[in-house]
C-alpha cells in the first residue's frame, strides 16, 4: 500500500499531542500490534512481545511529567518521518530539562489502518543527567523522585540498563561521521548526537536542511549504514 504523506505526518504529529494532554489510551493506540520503542537508542528497547511494556514506559517516563516537543523540522521518506526536536520536560517540582533529539517514526498499515511500528529517539543521557545534578534542592528532589519512580515501575534491572545508556560516548564515531559528511558535501553540520551504536546530525545539502542517521558496527568505527533524510515537510 502506498503511503499517504499527509496521513503519515498526521499520525506522527498526534504522538506529542497525546503526550501533552496525558492521553495514555490514545498514545498507546498509535502503535501496531508489533512495535518497538527505543528511547533513548542504546537503552533496552520496549518491545510488543513483552506484555504491557509500552504501558509501563508511559507510566514511567510520561505520566509523572509535563512534556513538550519543540520541533524544528520534519522530513518524510515514504512511511518514515524524522524529526529534529528539543524535548522540554518539566519534572516535579517544576524543574525543566531540555533534551536535543532526533526522532524517527517508522510506520505501516495494519488491517488498513496506519500504525507506528518503530519509534527511536536519539538523544544523549549524560547531558540530561548533568542538568539534574545542579546543587539546588529542587534539582536534587526532581532527580531522586524520577529515579525512584523509574525503579518502582521498571524494576531494578531495566532501570539500571536505562541509566547505563549514558556510558556510550562515541567520540571516535562522532569524528568518523563528521569526516564522512564533509566528503559527501554535507554542510552546516550541527546537533551531532551519539546514541548507542548510532550517530545522528542535522545539516544542509545543496542549501536544503537534511538529517543524517548513521549506524555503526558494535565496538567499531565502521559504518553499517548511513541515511540522509531531505524531504522537507
Amino acid at each position: 500500500m502506498t503511503p499517504d504523506r499527509a496521513e503519515v505526518l498526521a499520525l506522527v504529529r498526534s504522538s506529542p499531542a497525546y503526550v501533552a494532554v496525558h492521553d495514555k489510551v490514545g498514545w498507546v493506540g498509535l502503535f501496531g500490534q508489533e512495535h518497538v520503542v527505543e528511547d533513548p537508542v542504546g537503552a533496552r528497547p520496549v518491545r510488543s512481545q513483552v506484555p504491557c511494556a509500552l504501558e509501563r514506559f508511559w507510566d514511567t517516563f510520561i505520566a509523572p511529567n509535563e512534556i513538550v516537543f519543540d520541533v524544528a523540522q520534519d522530513w518524510v521518506d515514504g512511511f518514515d518521518v524524522v524529526r529534529d526536536a528539543t524535548i522540554v520536560t518539566t519534572l516535579a517540582p517544576g524543574v525543566v530539562v531540555r533534551t536535543p533529539a532526533h526522532l524517527i517514526y517508522q510506520t505501516g498499515y495494519e488491517d488498513g489502518v496506519l500504525k507506528v511500528r518503530r519509534m527511536a529517539a536519539y538523544w544523549e543521557p549524560r547531558p540530561v543527567y548533568l542538568q539534574l545534578m545542579r546543587p539546588r534542592r529542587a534539582y536534587v528532589v526532581a532527580a531522586l523522585k524520577q529515579f525512584a519512580h523509574m525503579f518502582r515501575t521498571l524494576g531494578a534491572g531495566s532501570a539500571l540498563r536505562f541509566v547505563g545508556a549514558a556510558r556510550y560516548v562515541g567520540r571516535h564515531r562522532r569524528r568518523a561521521l563528521l569526516a564522512k559528511l564533509a566528503v559527501d558535501g554535507i554542510r552546516d553540520v550541527s546537533k551531532v548526537i551519539v546514541a548507542g551504536h548510532s550517530v545522528t546530525a542535522s545539516g544542509t545539502l545543496d542549501g536544503a536542511p537534511v538529517a543524517l542517521i548513521a549506524d555503526f558496527a558494535p565496538r567499531s568505527r565502521a559504518f553499517r549504514s548511513l541515511k540522509t533524510y531531505g524531504d522537507v515537510a
